[in-house]
């Protein structure tokens, strides 16, 4: 569909997308780092995993 055919939200909840040649490694490592620690700290805290996923199988019996 044209975005001029779309409503006023669905335009702004679209994705911008930029090609590279290389990916900025540097950036998918800060954000996979990111990603990670949330997770962990959710875990030591007892908390729900933030992004709804299960605990890695070595882990989930390792509640402490």
């Amino acid at each position: 569909m044209h975005l001029s055919g779309m409503r006023g939200d669905e335009r702004n909840l679209r994705l911008r997308v930029t090609r590279r040649e290389a990916p900025d490694l540097g950036k998918l490592i800060e954000w996979v780092l990111g990603i990670a620690e949330a997770r962990h700290r959710a875990w030591v805290n007892g908390e729900p995993d933030p992004y709804g996923l299960p605990p890695p199988e070595d882990l989930a019996s390792a509640r402490h």
